[in-house]
């Protein structure tokens, strides 16, 4: 995965300020793993073991519980392809640059065009 650049206006940003300390951690984490298109795999497993490889004491549950929280804040959405779950960071484009052409998830955008 590529190096992920955060800006210092998120000190200052009012969406992460509503966050708690563990979806602020959370959300960071989630950063520096998705793909340069802002999307990755949502399955709580996942999530769990490449967000929280070391901490032992973080379960599934709080990854789905997080993730709600994010996807209420309307930081991430979530959908599904093939039955299986992703996210995409909302406003990625607006903080991060894409530099790869294709992305390694699918687009949650084709996929609502094509059902």
């Amino acid at each position: 995965m590529p190096n992920r650049i955060i800006k210092e206006s998120i000190c200052v940003s009012e969406s992460i300020d509503l966050l708690s300390w563990f979806e602020e951690a959370f959300f960071y984490r989630l950063i520096v793993n998705c793909d340069d298109f802002g999307r990755f795999d949502g399955r709580p497993a996942v999530l769990k073991a490449r967000l929280f490889p070391l901490k032992d004491s973080i379960d599934t549950n709080q990854i789905d519980a997080t993730l709600a929280s994010l996807v209420k804040a309307g930081m991430v959405t979530v959908y599904e392809y093939e039955h299986k779950p992703y996210l995409q960071l909302l406003n990625w484009g607006k903080h991060q640059s894409i530099r790869n052409k294709r992305s390694k998830y699918p687009d949650p955008d084709s996929i609502a065009r094509t059902c």
